[in-house]
């Protein structure tokens, strides 16, 4: 089940932190997505782009967020992707969300 948002709220979408793993230590640990890395798209009910790759702030090492909001009358359930890569290679994580008025 998605998250239920009202008209005009303001959505935040978090980008899952990467991490990678050291061998040599046996540690785990969140890196940043390469260089551009990551993007939003947001597509509204009726399956228009809204947000076509638009960068994402850093909040901290390898974590990343997007706040977008919501116009009037936009009921329906909304969806979207991250795109990020690590490495030269790429990953992506779809969301979706209801808008409800």
């Amino acid at each position: 089940m998605s998250k239920i948002y009202q008209n005009g709220d303001s959505v935040y979408i978090a980008c899952a932190p990467h991490e990678s793993y050291s061998l040599a230590t046996n540690t785990w640990t969140t890196v940043d997505p390469d260089t551009g890395y990551p993007v939003v798209t947001i597509i509204d009910p009726s399956g228009t782009t809204k947000i076509d790759a638009a960068a994402m702030t850093k909040v901290a090492t390898g974590k990343f967020a997007y706040e977008y909001e919501l116009p009037a009358d936009s009921d329906g359930q909304w969806r979207g992707y991250m795109d990020w890569e690590y490495g030269s290679y790429p990953h992506r994580e779809h969301f979706t969300f209801e808008v409800e008025a």
